[in-house]
């Protein structure tokens, strides 16, 4: 049994790819730049926006432009937050609560902010399943980059033996395997199974079921 399990928020534990689309294209609008593609918006859900707004159109941007993009996609971001944006997908509110009881620790690894993890955590009423969340805002190195992992399990004083990633986009699979710990695909967020191949996790499920399975039993 893992000791402890990473979890990307954002096409992992929480279908959020409406809002994220609305909130970024409004975003893009109000500056009156070209609006980009709701799917390329949900392809780069598992960067931080100072990274994914680069590739989405926003690289000629000056500083202070940048910054207006940044605040006009949080603002639109959080005033669309509800249980009707955030939707858990299904099974993982039981996985989560197993996980739990079997004694492995939960960290929450995201692109996000940390208050804005913790709000959409509360909104889906699952914030008391984790120990810790790691924002954007409290890790150096991004994913793809293992920075944010290999922190938290300093910090946590986790093995790498005795840690897992889940996510549900190439750069949660990279992080995890430059971080060297397990990883595990989930096939129901951003990037499809053939794109999750080419990452090379150590498991690739498409049922919340199998994530006890593998966590708990192997």
């Amino acid at each position: 049994m893992k000791k402890a399990a990473f979890f990307d928020f954002d096409g992992t534990l929480a279908n959020t790819e409406k809002l994220s689309v609305l909130a970024t294209q409004q975003a893009f609008k109000q500056i009156k730049l070209p609006v980009p593609d709701a799917q390329d918006i949900v392809h780069y859900q598992g960067v931080p926006i100072e990274t994914s707004f680069s590739k989405l159109g926003a690289k000629d941007l000056n500083p202070s432009e940048l910054q207006t993009l940044y605040t006009n996609f949080r603002a639109a971001y959080q005033s669309g937050e509800s249980a009707d944006t955030i939707t858990a997908f299904p099974g993982i509110v039981a996985a989560l609560a197993q996980l739990k009881i079997a004694g492995v620790e939960l960290f929450i690894m995201t692109s996000k902010k940390s208050a804005v993890a913790q709000r959409n955590l509360a909104i889906l009423n699952i914030n008391q399943y984790f120990s810790d969340i790691y924002g954007s805002d409290r890790v150096v190195a991004f994913k793809p980059l293992p920075g944010g992992l290999l922190q938290a399990m300093a910090e946590h004083h986790i093995d790498d033996r005795q840690a897992i990633m889940i996510g549900d986009a190439t750069f949660d699979i990279d992080a995890g395997n430059a971080a060297g710990i397990d990883t595990i695909a989930v096939t129901w967020g951003s990037h499809d199974q053939a794109i999750l191949e080419k990452a090379q996790p150590n498991y690739i499920i498409s049922d919340a079921k199998q994530l006890t399975e593998i966590i708990i039993h192997e």
